[in-house]
């Protein structure tokens, strides 16, 4: 067996720097499509209703303050260990032991559309080597409160 094998999707032991920046456009491009979806289906429903920009600039900022809190809550790490209590004391377990592969990730329809949005086809980044869901609606969650403020500051100041 070799002694240089690692899983796939980790980076190798010299480029962890180069690994960190493949991840982070990869959440930064998420985020720029998540913002552009929304911008563009709150601009078609708020337009066809008559609210106009005001309409879109709300969309964004409650979705954005929404998603962050959602986010920023599934961000939080995980119990390590849970306490029953019996009748001769108490006993620590684990919770949630269900045999599946730690970090192992389903790839969503959205996701998998975001994957092919250049230049995230050439980082070559699986699922599992990719940031969490949790952390690239985190990234999204703040690019539509960037883009409501933006919004803000162009059409109504």
């Amino acid at each position: 067996m070799s002694d240089d094998w690692r899983p796939p999707g980790r980076p190798p032991a010299d480029s962890g720097a180069r690994f960190r920046l493949r991840q982070a456009v990869d959440a930064l491009v998420y985020g720029l499509v998540f913002t552009l979806v929304v911008f563009g289906g709150s601009g078609v429903v708020s337009f066809a209703l008559g609210v106009g920009w005001f309409g879109v600039e709300l969309v964004l900022f409650f979705l954005g303050v929404s998603l962050l809190a959602y986010a920023a809550f599934q961000l939080r790490p995980a119990k390590r260990w849970d306490v029953q209590f019996e009748e001769e004391g108490y006993r620590i377990v684990r919770p949630n032991e269900d045999g599946r592969v730690v970090g192992s990730r389903d790839e969503s329809r959205f996701q998998a559309a975001v994957q092919r949005v250049p230049p995230l086809p050439t980082l070559g980044l699986e699922p599992e080597a990719r940031l969490s869901p949790a952390a690239k609606l985190f990234v999204a969650a703040t690019m539509l409160l960037l883009a409501s403020l933006g919004l803000e500051i162009v059409v109504f100041w």
